[in-house]
């Protein structure tokens, strides 16, 4: 884990993912990238400096968003972490994921805020779609929590054999950021499964996809997303790990909704893992 991607726009809720984007970096040594979206009336990376000049509004618009992203360099390197920014011209987010690909991002750490999660935030829509295809690890943060500790994780699964290869990757996110891995089955009216056909399809899952040995915890609600809160907030969890399929599948047991509904539902941090 070697570097961490902090899309903002300088809000409050922005501003929580930074500060968590920081307390991350510190405790597994990694470099922090702060990337921000400016959209401008013309493709700026184009103009000349006499051009330039043409678009004042656009002009003060960029001097201050760079001023920004210096403050935010600056504030990681006081407290000893590497740290560089990044500007973009224009929401693009095939910039944004090839810059992910290119750069060797490990992990991205956006802000949300609303019941409805990304609504208005930085990257529009885009963040829906980063969400969904990433293919590294998001990590979602909507409030700071007041103690900002990372010791326990709750990993919600369908024991689904697709998912096993990207269990793999939340184990050993687990293993580098040091934390304890709950492993949660949410048992629903839809999905309903007698507990020992459920402990027996875990065991066969774990078998073959963990490197350690986990206890699966069985928590029975009637929505995947209720349970798995009320489960985390049982044990003081201080993140949530689900796996999402992709815009194209919404038949799965963890569809995309289930990901962004327990972003707007909870104020626990959320890490969404698409499926290898």
């Amino acid at each position: 884990m070697k570097k961490i991607l902090v899309p903002t726009d300088f809000s409050d809720c922005a501003n929580n993912a930074e500060k968590y984007a920081l307390f991350l970096a510190k405790k597994i040594n990694a470099e922090l990238i702060f990337l921000h979206v400016i959209n401008t009336p013309v493709d700026w990376s184009k103009l000349t400096i006499e051009q330039e000049n043409l678009f004042p509004d656009a002009q003060a618009a960029i001097a201050k968003s760079k001023q920004s992203l210096t403050d935010l360099v600056k504030q990681a390197e006081s407290i000893d972490i590497k740290a560089r920014k990044l500007l973009i011209f224009n929401n693009s987010n095939e910039k944004i994921y090839q810059f992910v690909e290119d750069e060797h991002i490990d992990i991205v750490v956006m802000g949300s805020h609303g019941v409805y999660g990304f609504k208005d935030y930085v990257l529009g829509t885009n963040t829906y779609s980063m969400l969904r295809n990433s293919k590294v690890p998001v990590i979602v943060i909507k409030t700071l929590p007041q103690n900002l500790k990372f010791e326990k994780l709750v990993f919600a699964t369908n024991f689904k054999e697709e998912t096993g290869v990207t269990f793999r990757m939340v184990e050993n996110l687990a293993e580098i950021l040091q934390v304890k891995l709950h492993v949660l089955y949410v048992n629903t009216p839809t999905y309903f499964l007698e507990t020992n056909d459920i402990l027996s399809i875990g065991k066969t899952f774990l078998d073959e996809f963990s490197s350690y040995g986990h206890e699966i915890h069985i928590f029975d609600s009637f929505k995947e997303e209720r349970g798995i809160i009320q489960f985390a907030e049982k044990i003081n969890s201080d993140g949530i790990a689900v796996i999402t399929y992709g815009k194209s599948d919404f038949k799965q047991y963890f569809s995309p909704s289930v990901t962004e509904n327990l972003i707007g539902l909870t104020k626990i941090p959320v890490l969404s893992f698409k499926i290898s």
